[in-house]
């Protein structure tokens, strides 16, 4: 005669289940989570050698985060990397065509470092929000005349005008409304291992200066839990990071010190 489990036998196998599917799901969500970075890291990994084998066929210029160079059928700005940048119908607050943390409406306007990719495919993080088209900033430090008067220049007034990233160099708002920059050469960097080229965001542009204007150095700002948005955390906390000598690496937002977002350093108080 078989015997049946007891009420409680079968209490006691249901909660050993319920305990051990609380201990592994975290562990499998991690893994995947994982696997996504490694897969993210790869796509960074190609965008950045896509923008050095751009560099490499304009004598050594780095693309510009956006300029006016007009292509037909598209929004008037032409973006370093394409997204469409017509969706939202017009030009954002920062100076921005689109936005490419919103879906697609339109066929994408052609990027500077498009042609230089193996695919579109690799411009998307797989960890990103559905409805993104993509996740990608370019160091947008920039010289744009309205910031001359921010937080950090007027304590800093040496830093203005020689503090910007690899694609802002003489950015200005053009009489249309737009954001027009230019690159670099690559003869301007002082620390080319310690200037950030690319890193995860979420934000109206491909491009982000978020922390520019406020007064700081050695340690990002706290005050203020939005700005860490624009350091996505997509990764365990962190952001894929692309530097301008090529090499990939995750960081968490508390790591940033305001050098690493611009070519040129010597400026900077030791």
């Amino acid at each position: 005669m078989r015997r049946a489990f007891t009420l409680i036998e079968l209490l006691v196998v249901i909660a050993i289940i319920t305990i051990l599917a609380a201990i592994l799901f975290p562990v499998f969500s991690r893994a995947k989570t994982a696997a996504k970075t490694t897969q993210c890291l790869t796509h960074m990994k190609q965008v950045g050698m896509g923008m050095q084998l751009y560099t490499d066929d304009h004598d050594d210029v780095w693309p510009a985060a956006c300029n006016a160079t007009p292509v037909p059928g598209f929004a008037e700005q032409n973006p370093w990397i394409g997204y469409d940048n017509f969706n939202t119908g017009g030009i954002n607050p920062t100076g921005w065509y689109g936005d490419p943390s919103k879906p697609a409406r339109y066929p994408p306007h052609p990027g500077m470092v498009d042609p230089y990719l193996k695919s579109r495919a690799v411009t998307v993080c797989p960890a990103k929000p559905a409805e993104w088209q993509m996740a990608l900033a370019y160091n947008w430090f920039n010289t744009d005349p309205r910031f001359r008067n921010m937080p950090y220049y007027m304590s800093n007034p040496g830093a203005w005008g020689n503090e910007y990233g690899p694609g802002g160099k003489n950015c200005v708002l053009n009489s249309r409304g737009f954001m027009e920059c230019e690159g670099v050469n690559g003869s301007e960097f002082e620390e080319a291992s310690n200037t950030l080229s690319l890193w995860e965001h979420g934000g109206p542009a491909p491009a982000c200066q978020f922390l520019q204007i406020y007064d700081w150095q050695d340690a990002p700002p706290q005050y203020d839990a939005n700005l860490k948005h624009h350091f996505n955390f997509l990764h365990f906390e962190g952001s894929v990071t692309i530097w301008a000598d090529g090499h990939a690496k995750r960081m968490v937002y508390d790591q940033l010190k305001r050098p690493m977002f611009s070519v040129k350093k010597s400026f900077y108080a030791p």
